[in-house]
Formats: C-alpha cells, structure tokens, sequence
C-alpha cells in the first residue's frame, strides 16, 4: 500500500508541475491586459509629471523591475541595513524641501507596514506623498502584492519594454 501511495504522490507532482508549466507559457503568450499597459503607462510617465521625485521600494528586484519599466527618478531602497530613523534621515535629505515621495512598498503584510512608518514620518517632516499615486499603482496592480511581480509584464508578447529581455539577467 505504502509503494502505491509515493508513485500516487510523485504523479500528481508531475501534474502539477506540468500545469504549473503550462499557465507560465499561457502568461509569457498573452497580451498585455488593460490593467497592465495603464500601469506601463504610468510608471513611464512618472519622471515627466513629477518634479523632484523620488521613489522608495522594499529591495533590488523592486528597484530593477522600475528601472527597466523606464523610470529614471532617483530610488531608495528600504531594506539596505539602515535603522528606521536612519532610512527616514536618508529619504528626507534625498528629497529635500521640495520633493515628491512615491512609497512603492509591496502591497503585503510587511510592505503595509513599511509605508505605513514613511508615511507617518513624511507628514511630521512636512515632505510630500505621492499617495493617490501609490493607490492607482494598486488598483492596476490587481492581484499581484509584489513589485517585483511586475517582472512578469517583460514576458508578454506586447510588452512595450520585451525587447530589453529578461529584467532579472544583467545586460
């Protein structure tokens, strides 16, 4: 009974593995749908309809997702070993008196609270925050709660941005 149980088990690995595979190159094959080009759009607008922006995300992958989306704002990244007062000392000498702060933190539990502590901080020090930005970017994100998620739009056969390749592979 024991043997017929594991080869049950490794089948339906295999099942799933095979689907797993299967709805990747379903993705990789569609087009973009009109959430995703509205939230291409945006992020390539960002640097032309903000003055002094600067965009503060989680880690590397988030950072490298928007700089191959073609956002060029200066970016600061939340997780580089800084304490949080430091990490506030930091975003607010980078954006100085007039700056425009986007908090591209991810959309989970952490992220929440990550741009929940910058927000607060940003409001004591008078520094603006791109909120309504950072909600739209939300809505368009849909189901996904991870910048770096957006790594997936490069794959897309209408991507505006797939002749780059694979973001995540230095070029």
């Amino acid at each position: 009974m024991q043997v017929v149980s594991e080869e049950r088990d490794s089948s339906l690995r295999g099942k799933g593995e095979l689907w797993r595979t299967k709805a990747i190159e379903l993705r990789r094959s569609r087009r973009l749908n009109e959430n995703e080009t509205a939230l291409v759009e945006f992020i390539q607008t960002l640097d032309s309809k903000y003055e002094n922006l600067l965009v503060v995300v989680e880690g590397k992958r988030d950072m490298t997702v928007l700089r191959n989306l073609g956002l060029e704002a200066p970016i600061i990244k939340t997780q580089i070993g800084l304490s949080r007062i430091e990490l506030i000392e930091k975003i607010v000498k980078a954006a100085g008196t007039d700056g425009q702060v986007l908090v591209l933190t991810d959309f989970d539990k952490e992220g929440k609270k990550i741009y929940r502590f910058i927000e607060k901080e940003l409001e004591i020090t008078g520094i603006k925050n791109l909120k309504r930005e950072r909600r739209l970017i939300r809505k368009y994100m849909d189901t996904w709660t991870t910048i770096e998620q957006l790594v997936s739009l490069f794959k897309r056969s209408d991507s505006p941005e797939a002749s780059r390749g694979d973001p995540r592979t230095k070029q």
